[in-house]
């Protein structure tokens, strides 16, 4: 199949050293917690990797993986290479992704201080005896045991090499320890191995120098180097750049150009960052090296991966988080088809189940990542049924969608004018305008497999016996909910979600708004944007367990940027006209001066038509069983359609 005249230059054919590599896009290496808990490879491993590659990508990075046990494991169930007893898995795994098409690179990585010693049972060893940002302090590194690691990368890529992957890639970025030994932050030797640039990246250098020497010079091996620390006193782009070209002169054959010791919100970007916000850090090493530099974060679409070639910033373009969304992305922009590419929100989902809940993987808008193919495979329905969804935000959708693929004759059915249901509120609050992209999605879909869409058209029992359907599925949502506060109902409240729809219109006011959570920390910097002085009161001081942990930091920056108040640990007494009554811990009464009060006390299910159909085959989806985020709506939609 030849390449679109569109996107081209994406499909074009490069080397990594003496690999031909099909196109230019890279899957990068997203942990996923799908190997054993004794680090083997798992059948649901192999799975996600073989569904990527066919998906399309030219070149497959396997998630880091561990070179030294136990002191080197970084996760519960975290991908080993540190035995030959883990060679034969390995060989699985790496001939799944070349059997799809695709070229096979696996990660060899070392958390160093940021070991957690919950799960190593020992404590974290690092180029310094210098505190971490997870408050733990490690034990700095003997001279022999840093020759003993370098020998350990050496050995697992000898390991890789032995599996037959086609290279392997060093992590040298994310704070972890080869990030360490090269940024000044943790790095405070007064051996030849800390101190100036050079004897900081003395220890890369010998790792490269073993996994030549063990897998051999023609065994292509990519850096993944953090050239940005955004972190005063840390590795500067000017610095990063600089230690690129040293490790290229050290036989590097590419640069995978990320980020290193600096918080999670610049590596795992939440939903505001923009699109492709970091290239230009490859396109300054790209200036500095002959050799092909892989750029990466928060690419999303076919049209900006291609401009970012056109202008020579970077020669390979990685995918994490987007292939994630759709495993199937190169293979639709190949085809011209970028419109069905369901794209990365960068809700975090995964990186929730990942890095705090210690789970595997799993996605908002994917609902298959992650899981057994046998368990979520959408086959044909034996029997063709008229299937009424009712309510088109993204569970009815979803459903639909999946619903059209079995065969099935599907009306879906929404009383406003538009599909999205609550996505269309959601996608307003700044920042928030990729949720757009799930309308999108559907929107072009839906028509495509026969969905026959109704908007415009509320639905009661009558409908449902005008229709007659085989089965109806209830995605109605939710609406907000009216917390039991003496004065709810005066002139000067409002509810949020009105605020968003535009019915309401707050100017350079004093304004409250009730509810901590996250509708009302977005309602806050919504109002705060548009010149007034606002006030959150929040019952509890703890932050939402249902608010994106990195995307909840990033929020209360922001707010307290624009100067917003927020009080804790109060509660709403009464709403009056000009202030809010509130009850501190200690029983004070204060009266905070107010002139419109805001309600962003969370939604509540709104499903009165299932109860009018208690003779019909009935399935409930969505925010209308229950208000959660739209991963369960989507995964709910998906799961019920499959089984009818």
């Amino acid at each position: 199949m030849s390449a679109t005249v569109t996107y081209s230059k994406l499909f074009e054919h490069r080397n990594i050293g003496n690999l031909e590599i099909r196109n230019r896009v890279v899957f990068a290496p997203i942990s996923t917690n799908l190997a054993s808990i004794t680090g083997e490879v798992s059948e649901r491993l192999i799975q996600h990797y073989y569904k990527i590659a066919k998906g399309g990508a030219g070149l497959i990075i396997v998630e880091n993986v561990c070179i030294q046990f136990p002191q080197g494991r970084h996760g519960a169930t975290q991908l080993r290479i540190d035995s030959d007893k883990f060679v034969p898995g390995l060989y699985h795994l790496a001939q799944a992704i070349k059997h799809a098409g695709a070229k096979a690179c696996i990660e060899l990585a070392h958390p160093g201080g940021n070991a957690d010693p919950n799960i190593t049972r020992r404590q974290p060893v690092a180029p310094s005896s210098v505190p971490m940002k997870t408050g733990v302090t490690p034990r700095e590194l003997t001279k022999d045991e840093i020759e003993k690691l370098a020998y350990a990368f050496g050995m697992a890529a000898s390991r890789a090499k032995k599996a037959l992957f086609d290279m392997v890639e060093v992590q040298a970025g994310h704070g972890l320890l080869i990030n360490q030994f090269l940024s000044p932050i943790t790095n405070k030797r007064k051996d030849e191995f800390g101190g100036n640039l050079d004897n900081r990246i003395r220890f890369v250098k010998m790792v490269i120098e073993k996994i030549k020497e063990y897998a051999g010079d023609d065994f292509p091996l990519s850096i993944r180097l953090g050239v940005e620390e955004f972190t005063e006193g840390g590795i500067t782009i000017n610095e990063g750049k600089t230690i690129a070209k040293k490790l290229v002169d050290a036989e590097a054959d590419a640069i995978h150009v990320t980020l290193g010791n600096t918080d999670r919100e610049k590596r795992l970007e939440p939903i505001p960052y923009p699109q492709g916000w970091r290239t230009y850090l490859a396109e300054r090493v790209k200036k500095e090296v002959n050799v092909p530099v892989i750029t990466v974060g928060v690419i999303r679409e076919p049209w900006f991966a291609k401009k970012i070639l056109e202008e020579g910033k970077a020669d390979f373009i990685a995918l994490g988080r987007a292939l994630i969304a759709d495993p199937e992305w190169p293979k639709k922009a190949l085809k011209g088809e970028e419109k069905s590419i369901r794209r990365c929100i960068s809700c975090n989902e995964c990186v929730i189940a990942r890095h705090y809940e210690e789970l595997p993987i799993r996605c908002s808008v994917n609902p298959r990542i992650g899981l057994d193919e046998k368990l979520t495979a959408i086959k044909k329905a034996k029997i063709r049924k008229k299937v009424m969804i009712i309510g088109a935000g993204p569970a009815g959708m979803e459903a639909a969608r999946v619903s059209a693929i079995r065969g099935h004759e599907v009306h879906l059915y929404e009383e406003n004018n538009k599909l999205g249901g609550t996505l269309n509120i959601g996608s307003i609050p700044p920042g928030k305008e990729k949720l757009k992209w799930i309308i999108e999605y559907y929107a072009y879909e839906l028509p495509r497999l026969g969905v026959r869409i109704h908007l415009g058209r509320a639905v009661d029992r009558k409908k449902v016996e005008e229709l007659k359907p085989d089965a109806v599925m209830v995605a109605t949502g939710a609406k907000p909910a009216a917390p039991n506060i003496p004065g709810i109902n005066n002139s000067n409240v409002v509810f949020a979600h009105d605020i968003f729809k535009a019915k309401v219109k707050i100017e350079k006011s004093k304004v409250t708004v009730v509810g901590g959570g996250l509708i009302g920390l977005e309602t806050a910097e919504f109002l705060a944007l548009k010149n007034n002085e606002v006030t959150v009161i929040k019952r509890y001081e703890t932050i939402s367990k249902n608010i994106e942990p990195i995307y909840a930091s990033y929020l209360l920056s922001k707010l307290k940027e624009l100067g917003v108040k927020i009080m804790f640990r109060v509660k709403v007494k009464e709403i009056k006209i000009g202030c809010v009554a509130v009850e501190d811990n200690e029983g004070k009464i204060i009266n905070i001066p107010a002139d419109r009060v805001a309600i962003a006390k969370g939604l509540k299910p709104s499903n009165r038509i299932a109860s009018d159909l208690n003779d019909y085959n009935v399935y409930l989806i969505g925010d209308c069983l229950e208000p959660r985020k739209i991963f369960n709506a989507i995964f709910e939609g998906y799961m019920t359609a499959r089984q009818i």
